[in-house]
């Protein structure tokens, strides 16, 4: 015991923060240890447990392509990623930029409402450019909570010669 005591008189200092050392790299390690290990969740955390219930399917997919459907239609694809339904329309080089907007709006409107409610809407249209039209790429987008699509800018298509 008195050994102790002459230890403890002789390196009072020194115990106490190598005490305070150790207990801060217990502290760094649990800490790093959840950050690294302990993490469980999803990319997107906790928003998306409502869209178990609200899923969009391929009925709804295919619902929504049969409304673009049209003769000067090139290409298009649906991708749901999260609550975000992305949409990507090429039309010919027939198709008025107003009227590609136009029918993407009509087919969003045709889109059932519970998935309007549920799922963010975001589509791109475009066009390549052609010796009868400058082509374009436009994105438009309706989240659930807005009243309106927002548009971006029509940024043309440019072919590199």
């Amino acid at each position: 015991m008195n050994k102790l005591k002459k230890l403890w008189n002789e390196n009072r200092i020194m115990l106490v923060l190598g005490i305070i050392v150790f207990l801060c790299f217990l502290v760094i390690a649990y800490i790093m240890f959840q950050y690294f290990f302990g993490v469980t969740t999803s990319n997107y955390g906790d928003r998306l447990e409502s869209i178990q219930e609200v899923v969009y399917d391929e009925m709804a997919k295919s619902s929504l392509e049969s409304s673009y459907q049209d003769e000067h239609l090139v290409d298009f694809s649906v991708d749901v990623r999260g609550k975000i339904i992305y949409v990507r329309v090429k039309y010919d080089a027939t198709v008025a930029l107003s009227d590609a907007q136009k029918k993407s709006v009509e087919a969003y409107q045709t889109i059932d409402e519970k998935y309007r409610n549920l799922y963010d809407y975001n589509v791109t249209i475009s066009q390549d450019a052609t010796e009868a039209s400058t082509g374009y790429c436009l994105m438009g987008a309706k989240n659930v909570s807005s009243a309106s699509f927002v548009w971006s800018n029509n940024t043309p298509v440019t072919t590199e010669e």
